[in-house]
């Protein structure tokens, strides 16, 4: 199968052609003989949206319809970049951009991803709409010449476009276009900017990092917790409003950790650290992330709650371990059940009770960060006893990074393999 795409460089005008490879390649609403166009071809084998070859003829005068090469379009070295040929689409400029957010989401029963472009709720529905978009990923978790480019033709009634089938772990560039059709041609009417996202961890990927994380602590000890704290200068919001209202409130988390976590910016939350001092067995003296701190006694925290395993990562020295705590039927456990590892808070390696204490590794390289994932009534736990506060000395800056520090990716300890890249087409040559 063959979509040619069209556009007037002049009036800016851009249309898709769905077609055969018997079929007559002809543009005739192209009428200005001296227009100037920009052709560009996609082969795909009939029914998949991998584009499995691609040519692009500028300045064409249709007067002059030159010999053209299809390039193999996986080839690493190929004479045409992924790069090159989405930035064919980046220019495209029309009046009334149409804008989508994207969801995530994961089907309860099957256990599989599903990512679907969806458009603000305000938008008309119930109206048939024809969109075409074209998706590229690319990855540092996969083979370093991997890439793959997509084009797919969607209808709907809704607000929602399916994406293409996509794995897990990918750094994704989309464009979608809405399309008005005519027989096997498509005119663009309105267009997206450029976007992108990273595609989930998928849960078979949390269960690898857990148990690389496992590996990692093999052979250590254990130490009990003797409080769970939190650190924040006194000037971060969350601070303030404890001092007007007594109530510390949770707020979105942080890219911090694996770029495809699937709990960025997905879920609220407070991070709190199970780690003490390898020698005191106590909270650190002092804090990279400000000077107020809370110490709460695990057992006025913890029970009741579901613990799950998030993250395994590291910033270039110490590596860490992301947990996340949550209230059994609440928004947050709700997303983080079929996406995360849930663990027993009797039976593992990383924050477990035993006869009414709890207890983390003693593994001096690892830190284990705790997000609870329920506002902290500060004011009412400290005069029942159940939460204290101090002054800490601050460490650097004294405070976070905005937005969290991403994970290093050259690290051999705690990133997953990537996948292999194997290259499998061969070139054709079109007249």
């Amino acid at each position: 199968m063959i979509i040619c795409v069209v556009e007037n460089t002049v009036t800016r005008e851009v249309d898709f052609y769905f077609l055969k490879l018997t079929d007559s390649w002809l543009i005739a609403q192209h009428v200005d003989p001296g227009a100037t166009l920009k052709l560009t071809i996609f082969g795909l084998k009939s029914g998949q949206p991998k584009i499995l070859l691609s040519a692009v003829c500028d300045n064409l005068q249709q007067q002059q319809i030159p010999q053209m090469v299809l390039q193999q379009h996986s080839k690493k070295n190929s004479l045409l970049t992924n790069t090159q040929i989405f930035g064919l689409f980046h220019n495209l400029t029309l009046e009334d951009n149409i804008r989508f957010n994207v969801d995530q989401r994961i089907n309860v029963l099957s256990g599989k991803q599903n990512i679907v472009f969806r458009r603000d709720q305000s938008s008309q529905r119930w109206k048939q709409r024809s969109y075409i978009q074209i998706i590229q990923t690319t990855s540092s978790t996969n083979d370093v010449s991997s890439y793959n480019e997509y084009i797919e033709l969607a209808t709907t009634y809704t607000n929602e476009i399916q994406c293409v089938n996509l794995p897990s772990r990918e750094a994704v560039n989309y464009k979608i276009y809405r399309v008005s059709p005519s027989g096997n041609k498509y005119h663009v009417t309105k267009t997206t900017n450029q976007s992108q996202f990273i595609t989930h961890n998928s849960k078979d990927d949390v269960h690898r990092l857990h148990n690389m994380a496992s590996s990692f602590i093999i052979g250590s000890g254990t130490m009990p917790i003797p409080y769970l704290y939190r650190n924040k200068p006194s000037f971060h919001p969350t601070i303030v409003e404890v001092k007007e209202t007594g109530i510390m409130t949770k707020y979105d988390k942080d890219n911090n950790g694996d770029q495809a976590s699937s709990i960025n910016h997905n879920i609220k939350g407070l991070f709190f650290s199970a780690s003490m001092d390898k020698d005191t067995h106590q909270p650190q003296t002092s804090s990279f992330f400000g000077d107020y701190r809370i110490l709460i006694p695990p057992e006025h925290l913890i029970p009741g709650l579901n613990l799950y395993f998030a993250d395994f990562y590291c910033n270039y020295k110490a590596h860490y371990v992301t947990l996340v705590l949550t209230k059994p039927g609440s928004v947050e456990d709700v997303y983080c059940k079929p996406r995360l590892i849930k663990l027993d808070i009797n039976d593992n390696k990383f924050l477990y009770c035993d006869r009414g204490f709890y207890y983390t590794t003693s593994e001096r390289n690892l830190w284990v960060e705790v997000l609870y994932t329920e506002d902290v009534h500060v004011e009412d736990m400290s005069l029942d006893g159940k939460l204290f506060k101090k002054t800490t000395p601050i460490k650097g800056l004294g405070q976070s990074k905005p937005d969290g520090i991403p994970k290093n990716t050259s690290c051999q300890i705690c990133n997953l393999p990537k996948r292999p890249y194997i290259t499998r087409f061969t070139l054709f040559q079109y007249f």
